[in-house]
């Protein structure tokens, strides 16, 4: 069920551009027409094109790209992925949110929770990932299903074929895979992916992980900190003229994940996630998680999702965990 202020972002959807008074809106929702204001206030702030006029009433742009459980629904096609729902305009981080679930008992596998915005989104190695209002979509999945250890670490690598595929499908792409967790567009990292997991000490395998997937849809160069601007784009700005549903787009990517994670260990997905990887044939910069770096030429990827190496001494090595930077400043 739809808490009031989802009921009011469905209700203003629904009037297609058209102003409705708060009065109106009041009564809908059944609550008084200040606290439909202070509603209001909020999901301005929190990105949506809401228009107030005075004596009027209010109205959301005819095409305003509005994520919430009644906007994505329509366009679900999953079988299990997203069959349980949850939209919120901000949360801290969306895979804090289903650790705490999984914690408490009330995840179930497939259960997808998605922000308008995050106030502390989390990348790898503990970096922040910016996730401004309305310009991206921000969202993670539960899978609680055992995986054996070693294909742990094609969990990430499966998940960046299903985006590659559904950004490729809506927007007439080719994303390209920059190991293990990123996805480029033009040069540029337009998503990035974060996956954490638990191992359950009697059977050995992975018993429930969370994937979370943040892909940027629009307004890179305005809303992201000025540090970033060269390294990272969106699928709009990527693509000139391309206009993207975040719900569309993100049943489209939990369609591509079903497909993918249903037949996991058969690694049929590792054939595209090799063609697409941009590093393969290239010399970059392999940072430990000691922080030693050294040059290293790419030479593929193993079965595993390892990135297979050579050194400059000639020493050929297989990378599980570290680094790899690209480019003369070594962007990531």
């Amino acid at each position: 069920m739809m808490d009031t202020k989802a009921q009011l972002i469905a209700c203003l959807t629904q009037m297609q551009g058209q102003f409705v008074s708060g009065e109106t809106l009041a009564q809908t929702l059944q609550v008084s027409r200040n606290t439909v204001w202070k509603m209001i206030k909020a999901l301005q702030a929190a990105g949506y094109p809401i228009e107030a006029r005075k004596r009027v009433g209010y109205r959301m742009e005819s095409d305003a790209d509005v994520l919430t459980e009644s906007t994505i629904c329509p366009y679900l096609q999953s079988r299990v992925l997203g069959q349980k729902l949850k939209v919120f305009d901000t949360l801290a981080s969306t895979n804090s949110y289903c650790r705490e679930q999984l914690r408490t008992g009330e995840a179930v596998h497939g259960m997808v929770v998605a922000a308008n915005t995050q106030t502390a989104g989390r990348g790898r190695q503990g970096r922040s990932f910016y996730s401004p209002p309305g310009s991206g979509l921000y969202f993670s999945l539960v899978l609680r299903q055992a995986i054996e250890i070693d294909d742990g670490a094609l969990l990430t690598a499966c998940a960046a074929v299903a985006v590659a595929r559904a950004i490729d499908a809506l927007c007439h792409t080719y994303t390209q895979i920059k190991w293990v967790n990123d996805l480029y567009l033009d040069g540029r990292k337009c998503c990035g992916i974060l996956t954490e997991g638990s191992v359950s000490l009697e059977s050995g395998k992975i018993d429930s992980a969370v994937l979370g997937i943040g892909i940027n849809i629009r307004c890179t160069q305005t809303a992201l900190p000025e540090s970033l601007r060269d390294t990272v784009t969106s699928l709009e700005e990527a693509v000139p003229g391309c206009r993207v549903c975040r719900a569309q787009l993100l049943a489209a990517v939990l369609w591509e994940l079903e497909q993918c994670i249903s037949r996991l260990s058969e690694r049929q997905f590792l054939p595209e996630y090799r063609h697409r990887c941009f590093l393969i044939g290239e010399t970059v910069t392999y940072r430990a998680d000691d922080g030693t770096e050294k040059k290293v030429a790419v030479l593929d990827i193993d079965d595993r999702c390892g990135l297979v190496v050579r050194d400059a001494f000639g020493q050929v090595q297989t990378l599980r965990a570290g680094e790899i930077h690209i480019g003369a400043g070594g962007a990531a």
